[in-house]
């Protein structure tokens, strides 16, 4: 193939793609698709102060078979601050406030004290 008609045929693929481009953003899902683009990169407030503020009461469990060898009944539970499960044990793993339970813990628990 000729170098000119090389050029020739690769700048009309690219006023091809160029049409394609201006198609695309003129009909209605092109510009609903931009206006979402352009929605993303901007900042919304509700959503910051969401984010600084993840932190919520946690309810661990523990059956007291896990402390006292052979124990049968009963269990304890702390409640720890944490912004997720898994940083809700590690709290609990270093509280010292456990309360003791008169009902029957069958299996370690961790779940939010207030949901959503």
């Amino acid at each position: 193939m000729n170098p000119s008609n090389k050029r020739k045929k690769t700048r009309q693929q690219l006023e091809i793609q160029r049409l394609d481009e201006l198609i695309w953003s003129s009909s209605p899902l092109g510009k609903f698709m931009n206006n979402i683009n352009k929605r993303s990169n901007i900042d919304c407030p509700s959503f910051q102060l969401k984010a600084k503020n993840n932190d919520r009461s946690w309810i661990v469990r523990i059956p007291a078979s896990f402390i006292f060898t052979g124990a049968k009944t009963g269990g304890f539970q702390t409640i720890v601050i944490a912004e997720t499960l898994d940083k809700a044990w590690d709290e609990a793993y270093k509280s010292n406030e456990w309360e003791i339970l008169k009902f029957k813990v069958s299996h370690l628990c961790v779940f939010p004290k207030e949901p959503l």
